[in-house]
């Protein structure tokens, strides 16, 4: 990367016929000034680039300028900008775009709209020199109208300041970052339809003034690691856009009154039913109030949500029954004691096997447990709609089983020993340590026989890459068995050999091969993948997220530095995840009139990008913060700050019932930008939910980070 050339380019709507490159500018040193006057339907349009270079970075403002003019008569045109930075590398290099893209690029183009990035940057890395160079739009779009297109138009005219950003690896041989403004989105966008038709956007030329200033930034970096160099320029534009004013939401009420609010609202879901049955049914409307179906949106496999959810009871993923019944009986006591025991003991009286392995999902209208893949009759959920075999994911199986053991220590210090939870989780863990392969990793689901299960697999796929999504779910029971090990070992210390307690070294040395393979095919090759049930091959936060927690948790009870240093590697790749500036809203929706603001939000996979945000990122902001702590790293401890604020937005409170309910209310998702608008999926500014695993992030997740500031202080 030793020399880089700017092609700046022209494109108009509808009469134009194709990209017109207007300079070519190759950057040696010294401040360039070029002006180029462009016509337009007999339009002038002045364009001004400044290009000033200073060791490492090249500065670059753009200036583009309509003036008024008297009516021509003709049809409203429209124009957009673009400049190529041809990179001085022939090879396939690694691309860091943050909720994009963190692994090597495609071929092809690949630009995403600005608003849909946590942060607006795209960054090639080149794993042999170390080297890395970023492009980023360093004055962010402020606003954004209302496209002026209808049904089925991937070309149409908008106003609006929001970009494009990406990288072009064309014919296998030349490399470019890509700006464009209005955006695009090649070759292929979510924001239309599910065929992934491409998207552009071109500013109106009519006869009215207008101008607008473009300011971007190209830096030459040299770091030991692609997540490094992605981090540290992604936490450099953070302090950039909070010197010019991207603040996070100023809440009306502390961390402590959202518990209670949330709270409030888990109570009134509960309900207890037949014999010995006891639940919550969280999974609703918050428009239109408990026992509703809850809002939501089209996906590849079925209809979010269904009309089967509302006699469904989910113990893991989407909905923690387990968790939600800790949380009401150790905040509130009383009654929600014993309905905390009743919930527990329906989920292991139901949903166990004898030989450990659980059923996540409860249907009430047939009093019974169902898998949660492989039926076509059962209840459809958010979950993979796969026919070829029956069974559970490693995750949801996992997930209430820690939510028991959590449950069963809680209740036996309160001096109420529930003997068979402990069984329970016993059993699961020793199945656990039975089906874990032989390199510490597990398979992402299995049969309740124990055969695993693989899916979603591309015949064309690399045995490597096949291997890697069959495996993708491997850091998942490791905060599991740390906790098992952990809690066992407290009760062991003169226990004999044959009692439960003298187990925990098993349970540990099953964490402890698990956190080498993430650290070997996650930490070490900085790509995390699969964390999501329905996308084992699509790189996502929570991936990144329980990587960070798994290591977080080895290394506090190994205190081997290997693990912190994964457990930073992990964090440093899921905070890009969230936003570090204030993308613009749309006028006329929810987040616009209640000034929803985007720093602190996280995105969710590199699908749709953030183009979609919720509120995922509370579970382990306590790890986040831990490890930011220990490393001495004080952004990813403000991260968790900025992140436990933001989550909290459109939830309805005393003072502000956002059109819902009930207090203590929120929607599960906010959209950023649109995802499928074509279909009937998500506009830009929409909103929907619930679903029940906001309560368990929202308080328990909160709850556990406020615990840690308060030992600090």
């Amino acid at each position: 990367m030793d020399s880089l050339k700017i092609i700046s380019w022209y494109e108009v709507f509808p009469d134009g016929d194709g990209r017109k490159i207007y300079a070519e500018t190759v950057l040696g040193g010294k401040e360039i000034h070029a002006e180029n006057v462009i016509e337009v339907s007999g339009r002038e349009i002045a364009v001004e680039d400044a290009f000033l270079q200073e060791e490492g970075s090249v500065k670059i403002v753009r200036r583009i300028r309509k003036k008024e003019s008297a009516g021509t008569g003709r049809e409203k045109s429209g124009i957009a900008f673009g400049m190529d930075i041809l990179l001085d590398e022939g090879r396939q290099l690694r691309y860091g775009i943050p909720s994009c893209r963190y692994s090597s690029g495609l071929k092809g183009k690949h630009t995403y709209m600005e608003e849909r990035l946590t942060a607006p940057m795209v960054m090639a890395y080149v794993e042999g020199t170390q080297t890395a160079v970023s492009l980023a739009r360093t004055r962010t779009p402020e606003c954004t109208q209302e496209e002026e297109r209808k049904r089925g138009d991937s070309c149409f005219l908008h106003r609006t300041l929001a970009g494009s950003l990406g990288y072009e690896w064309r014919d296998g041989r030349e490399n470019f970052l890509c700006a464009r403004w209005p955006y695009e989105e090649m070759d292929s966008s979510v924001a239309l339809d599910s065929k992934g038709t491409p998207v552009q956007a071109f500013y109106p030329v009519d006869e009215e003034a207008w101008e607008a200033e473009l300011h971007y930034e190209i830096k030459c970096t040299c770091d030991r690691t692609f997540t490094d160099s992605l981090y540290e320029r992604y936490q450099e534009l953070a302090g950039e856009f909070e010197n010019e004013g991207h603040q996070i939401v100023s809440l009306p009420f502390t961390l402590q009154e959202e518990i209670i609010c949330r709270e409030t609202s888990l109570m009134k879901s509960y309900r207890e039913f037949g014999e010995d049955g006891a639940g919550f049914f969280f999974h609703f409307d918050p428009r239109k109030g408990y026992g509703s179906e809850p809002s939501g949106f089209g996906t590849s496999f079925n209809t979010i949500p269904h009309s089967t959810y509302v006699h469904i009871l989910e113990y893991g993923f989407t909905g923690r029954q387990n968790h939600a019944a800790l949380i009401l009986a150790r905040d509130k006591g009383g009654e929600w004691v014993e309905r905390g025991r009743k919930v527990v003991d329906f989920f292991l009286n139901h949903c166990i096997l004898e030989n450990g392995w659980v059923y996540s999902l409860y249907d009430l209208s047939k009093e019974e447990p169902f898998f949660s893949f492989g039926d076509p009759e059962a209840p459809k959920l958010h979950y993979m709609d796969y026919r070829e075999a029956k069974g559970n994911y490693l995750r949801t199986m996992t997930e209430p089983m820690n939510d028991v053991l959590e449950c069963y220590k809680w209740y036996h210090d309160q001096g109420s020993e529930q003997k068979p939870w402990l069984e329970a989780v016993i059993q699961f863990a020793d199945l656990l340590v039975s089906l874990q392969n032989g390199d510490g990793s597990w398979y992402r689901a299995y049969e309740p026989d124990g055969t695993p299960v693989f899916m979603l697999e591309d015949p064309g796929m690399a045995e490597r890459e096949r291997e890697r999504g069959r495996k993708a779910a491997s850091a998942i029971p490791i905060v599991f068995l740390c906790n098992l090990a952990e809690y066992l070992r407290s009760k062991g210390e003169d226990a004999d050999a044959g009692s439960i307690a003298f187990r925990w070294q098993g349970y540990q040395r099953a964490a402890v091969r698990a956190g080498e393979y993430v650290l070997s095919s996650g930490c070490r090759e900085e790509l995390f993948q699969g964390g999501t049930l329905d996308n084992p091959n699509v790189v996502d936060k929570e991936a990144a997220q329980y990587a960070m927690a798994g290591c977080w948790h080895l290394f506090e009870q190994t205190g081997e530095k290997r693990f912190l240093d994964g457990a930073v590697t992990a964090a440093r790749q899921f905070v890009t995840w969230n936003y570090i500036w204030n993308a613009p809203v749309k006028e006329g929706t929810i987040l616009s009139e209640k000034k929803f603001r985007t720093k602190g939000m996280g995105a969710i996979n590199s699908i749709w990008c953030g183009g979609v945000v919720d509120i995922y990122s509370l579970f382990h902001i306590r790890e986040l913060y831990l490890t930011g702590r220990r490393a001495g790293d004080t952004f990813l401890m403000k991260m968790a700050d900025w992140i436990s604020m933001a989550a909290h937005q459109i939830m309805s409170w005393p003072g502000d019932k956002m059109g819902f309910t009930d207090i203590g209310m929120q929607p599960e998702g906010f959209g950023i930008c649109p995802q499928g608008m074509d279909e009937g999926m998500i506009q830009k500014g929409d909103i929907w939910g619930t679903l029940g695993w906001i309560y368990s992030a929202g308080i328990d997740g909160v709850d556990r980070y406020v615990k840690e500031l308060r030992k600090a202080d």
